[in-house]
């Protein structure tokens, strides 16, 4: 029963299942462009040197039309930054989740979207846009890394959606890298998908393709060669638990560096860094990828430290096509600062060692080899009748 003014538990889950039913309704009907546009005409096509993206990563996760992201692109714009990646998120429930869905409340309208490229290349910005999957209700240890829907095709239906979606969106918008997937762990192996979305992307999206590999997960994949872009994050444990000194953190790269390159080589594409990030904790050069580890106390310097020993290891180096620092929020945030635990460097020792080499001449950092040209694509295509048609389907669990 619903008292006035007053909702049952039941009465908020009934009404989040219609919210959640609507917002896939939205995307499925008018929620996206029918058809390719003319890219904008001030959105030249040249080729890029190596490690000219130097970039940071903007977590688009408010819905409302009245979020600050203009002023955080702003922001970003100062920072001596030339790229900014757009990070756009789609959800499934959990793990075993065949459904992938749009969340209103959290992702941005696609008109917000575009609006977002427009304003970023007036600041003289490049756009990458990177579409991501997470899990709205993670079980205890699930990472979305290592999904197993209990229906491939019908999770992979949905990616293919998803994916192509903002594919059409970073096109009409004029961004110049798209992103088809991140830390996708599990799905890898399952290398005819992966090309033939990378296929259908190409169809509608006329900008360079990376992937996002997991730092420890790169080689399994057999699929670069149809990307134009190597990317991986940087998530490594660099000292074993030792003090993280610039010279400890240099000795740790020099090995990694090494095998990473020797693997770039053979596959003769770029590397471009997607994740370039520590939390600022004790325990940042150790277990970088554990942002939950918020007992652990701040640790500004050793978060430092780990950016002076990454970049003096990589600006340079002329197999990067670049870097993107994880992450940015509003500097004016009062938890945001030398106290906050986040990887956002704002207001930190860190933000300084970014701006120094983010600053620095295009000659110095890093080399000036020519990237190559975005791959044609395979008979460039008309959106299907089904893209913008995601048909509500009973998830499989």
């Amino acid at each position: 029963m619903i008292g006035k003014g007053k909702l049952t538990v039941l009465g908020v889950f009934v009404l989040l299942l219609a919210m959640a039913a609507a917002i896939r309704i939205l995307w499925a009907g008018g929620g996206g462009p029918t058809q390719p546009q003319t890219r904008p005409a001030d959105t030249p096509r040249k080729p890029s040197a190596a490690g000219e993206f130097r970039g940071v990563s903007l977590q688009l996760h408010n819905g409302s039309e009245k979020h600050p992201y203009e002023k955080y692109v702003d922001e970003i714009a100062q920072t001596g930054a030339n790229t900014i990646c757009l990070v756009v998120t789609g959800y499934q429930e959990n793990g075993s989740s065949t459904c992938i869905f749009l969340d209103l409340r959290k992702t941005p309208c696609d008109g917000r979207i575009k609006d977002l490229i427009a304003h970023a290349r007036r600041r003289g910005l490049r756009v990458m846009v990177m579409p991501i999957v997470l899990l709205e209700s993670a079980r205890a240890g699930e990472w979305r890394g290592k999904i197993a829907p209990t229906s491939w095709d019908g999770w992979w239906a949905d990616y293919f959606e998803f994916v192509l979606h903002y594919a059409y969106l970073a096109e009409e918008g004029g961004a110049e890298v798209f992103v088809v997937g991140s830390e996708l762990v599990s799905t890898e192996s399952q290398t005819d998908r992966w090309r033939d979305l990378i296929r259908q992307v190409r169809g509608s999206f006329s900008g360079r393709l990376c992937y996002s590999a997991n730092w420890d997960h790169y080689r399994p994949i057999d699929w670069w060669d149809d990307l134009d872009i190597l990317g991986m994050t940087t998530y490594y444990d660099l000292t074993g638990g030792d003090e993280p000194t610039v010279e400890r953190l240099l000795e740790s790269w020099e090995p990694i560096k090494k095998d990473i390159l020797a693997w770039q080589g053979k596959i003769n594409r770029p590397i471009l860094f997607t994740e370039v990030g520590w939390p600022n904790q004790e325990t940042a050069a150790q277990y970088p990828w554990d942002y939950y580890r918020s007992q652990d106390d701040p640790a500004p310097q050793r978060q430092a430290n780990c950016f002076e020993a990454f970049f003096r290891t990589w600006a340079g180096e002329p197999a990067v096509a670049g870097f993107l620092v994880w992450e940015w929020r509003n500097s004016d945030d009062q938890a945001i600062g030398p106290e906050d635990t986040s990887y956002v460097p704002t207001g930190k020792p860190a933000m300084q060692v970014i701006r120094k080499y983010y600053s620095m001449p295009a000659r110095s950092m890093p080399g000036s080899a020519p990237l190559p040209a975005p791959r044609a694509g395979a008979d460039r295509t008309e959106p299907s009748a089904s893209r913008n048609s995601l048909e509500p389907r009973a998830p499989a669990e």
